[in-house]
């Protein structure tokens, strides 16, 4: 499993449109086979920061190889390239869990 943490900044004014192309692209990538889960967020303190949180039954070899290449992809980059500012993504490993109905740390320790 990989978990892709993307910080984009966009110009604030284009913030909808991107959210709104994003939930487009996560409407499609949310069919794949391989797909677990997703999240964007926006921030309440810096107008210009969109945050997504992905994860995936594949490594990040695979997803680079597997995924990002669909066609779905295009209008989100493409809409990047003209009112984003920079992206900063993040392939992470996740090494312990939780959510509100486990009563134990779900055990995924990988070190």
């Amino acid at each position: 499993m990989i978990t892709l943490n993307v910080f984009v900044r966009v110009k604030p004014e284009a913030r909808e449109e991107l959210l709104e192309i994003a939930r487009e692209l996560f409407d499609n990538l949310a069919k794949e086979p391989t797909f677990i889960d997703a999240r964007i967020n926006t921030s309440e303190d810096e107008p210009d920061l969109v945050v997504v949180y992905e994860r995936w039954n594949e490594t990040k070899e695979s997803f680079i190889a597997n995924i990002f290449p669909k066609p779905f992809y295009a209008p989100y980059l493409t809409l990047l390239d003209r009112v984003g500012i920079n992206r900063t993504g993040y392939w992470l490993d996740e090494r312990h869990a939780w959510d509100s109905t486990a009563s134990l740390e779900t055990i995924s320790n990988k070190a």
